[in-house]
């Protein structure tokens, strides 16, 4: 997982490189869809259960992953997104439930708004309340395993 200040330093290196040159185990960049919302609580719920699976890591929301140019690669995300929902989503939506951490970063004085959400690293498996687990091994999230949740 990395911390904010190394985020941050990440960050001012992609004038000349692309997020995707810094993805790894623990890390990695998603950019934000301003007309779906929920597609974005989706991503999020699925990155919580990838990166637990996978020893834990940061995901920054409000980064286009395959462009260059700070002024490109910076989108944001939207200033009423809540963090104490999306946590709150997170957890209802993961089993065993899971509760990122959440650090905001800010540039251009304010302007634009950067998410990242810092996942534990946890006791495998954990999966979505649909079943649905992934894990993370280098830049990827991959089958983790199928299972079905019993009521």
């Amino acid at each position: 997982m990395k911390n904010k200040s190394e985020i941050m330093e990440i960050i001012q290196q992609l004038d000349h490189h692309i997020a995707d040159d810094f993805e790894a185990q623990d890390l990695d960049f998603k950019q934000w869809n301003f007309s779906a919302v929920e597609e974005n609580v989706n991503k999020m719920i699925k990155y919580a259960v990838c990166m637990a699976n996978g020893g834990g890591g940061s995901v920054v929301f409000g980064v286009a992953d395959k462009m260059q140019g700070i002024d490109n690669v910076l989108i944001g995300i939207p200033f009423d997104v809540d963090i104490e929902e999306l946590q709150k989503r997170i957890f209802e939506n993961t089993d065993p439930h899971i509760t990122p951490s959440f650090d905001e970063i800010f540039y251009k004085d304010h302007s634009i708004r950067l998410l990242v959400m810092n996942v534990l690293p946890e006791t495998p498996p954990y999966t979505t309340t649909n079943g649905t687990a992934t894990i993370r091994q280098g830049k990827e999230c991959l089958p983790y395993m199928e299972t079905k949740r019993i009521i």
